[in-house]
């Protein structure tokens, strides 16, 4: 254990209102629109200032690495298809084009888009549900606009990939094939942004089924939600190879004695310094609450301990997908789809709690999917 670690979480806490304003986006699964909210972190208030009309739904979005391009699923499309657009800032948002997988996932919709934090800045795209063993590589022009698919490549016939996380050299991408319970390894070509395969091993046990992913910036350490196991596992990564292993090391995102069958485990996410980790659970029942959990890590990745585990306001529906601030690991932005609502939770200045301090309901009938943070 590394003994400054409480004191350097603490002080970090300490300094982390900033008293500005930030703004987030955010996207849905069944309705044509991406909204802008703001988040002002000194009156702890949260407002909806845009509501930009789309040609298409995205269950996901992702920024590019300068955060001047928005890419998303475009999830009401018959077939798998990804979206680019430009962004003048959080509420100016332009639209450019819909590229489509291509490949053998005609049967398939898009549920995952990644964009590379380095070049060539290649976006990254899996589609999920009916033939999903398809990802795709999309190459982007001068401005960081989606450009063309330039590799279409298998995974194996059972699969859906629902989550992807890249290591911080952008080396390596880690795939979490949740129907196939599997995690594949592609390393990453420095040039193209191309994938070559290098690992798939099954999760720890039947029906563990890993959806998303998350890898700490020193490349040790890669997180798995399962979920259907409802666990968040740690894995240790070989440096020569990038092959992710098991260690045996798990944590419950449900409550002690809780049935696992009544809950889907969701997302997780590193915070701001990288000292902690959020992760979700969803309930299957609107009836029930989700849960949401945080963990302090070591300086090399490694999970110290769970912090807490707080059940949220609602089940979650499809969401309850969490998007840790990029300016202070005190917030963290949660949405859920079964009610239509962004929540800001701020961590409590002991690190051992949180709480929601701020709240938007947006009930349009498909929101809210995931949150980016443009500021």
């Amino acid at each position: 254990m590394r003994p400054s670690t409480t004191l350097f979480a603490f002080l970090s806490l300490l300094s982390a209102v900033n008293g500005e304003l930030h703004q987030l986006i955010v996207g849905t699964f069944g309705t044509e629109h991406l909204y802008t909210l703001e988040f002002d972190d000194s009156a702890l208030t949260l407002e909806l200032i845009g509501n930009f009309t789309t040609n298409a739904a995205s269950s996901w979005i992702a920024l590019s690495h300068d955060k001047k391009n928005l890419y998303g699923t475009s999830f009401t499309a018959s077939s798998p298809a990804f979206v680019s657009y430009t962004l003048g800032s959080a509420t100016d948002i332009i639209y450019n084009t819909t590229l489509a997988l291509g490949g053998n996932c005609s049967s398939s919709k898009a549920i995952f888009v990644a964009a590379a934090s380095k070049s060539p800045y290649a976006v990254y795209g899996t589609p999920f549900g009916g033939s999903a063993e398809c990802g795709s590589v999309m190459s982007v022009d001068e401005n960081g606009v989606l450009l063309e698919v330039i590799q279409n490549y298998t995974y194996q016939s059972t699969s859906g990939v629902h989550g992807m996380a890249m290591n911080a050299n952008n080396s390596f991408i880690y795939s979490a094939d949740d129907s196939a319970n599997t995690l594949w390894t592609h390393s990453v070509d420095s040039t193209t942004g191309e994938l070559t395969y290098v690992s798939s091993i099954a999760g720890p046990v039947t029906g563990a089924d890993p959806r998303h992913v998350a890898v700490h910036p020193e490349g040790q350490y890669l997180y798995v939600i399962l979920e259907g196991a409802n666990e968040l596992a740690q894995y240790s990564i070989d440096q020569a190879t990038g092959i992710p292993s098991f260690e045996n090391v798990t944590y419950s995102l449900i409550p002690s004695g809780a049935t696992s069958s009544s809950y889907w485990s969701d997302e997780v996410a590193l915070s701001f310094s990288n000292n902690y980790l959020w992760a979700t659970s969803r309930a299957r029942s609107t009836n029930s609450t989700g849960y949401i959990s945080a963990f302090s890590l070591e300086s090399d990745g490694s999970i110290e301990s769970q912090l807490f585990l707080n059940a949220t306001s609602s089940s979650g529906g499809t969401a309850n997908s969490v998007a840790p601030s990029p300016f202070s690991d005190q917030f963290v932005a949660l949405t859920d789809s079964a009610v239509g609502f962004v929540q800001i939770w701020q961590l409590g200045s002991d690190g051992a709690s949180a709480s929601v301090v701020a709240s938007v309901d947006i009930e349009d009938g498909g929101c809210c999917a995931n949150a980016v943070w443009y500021s």
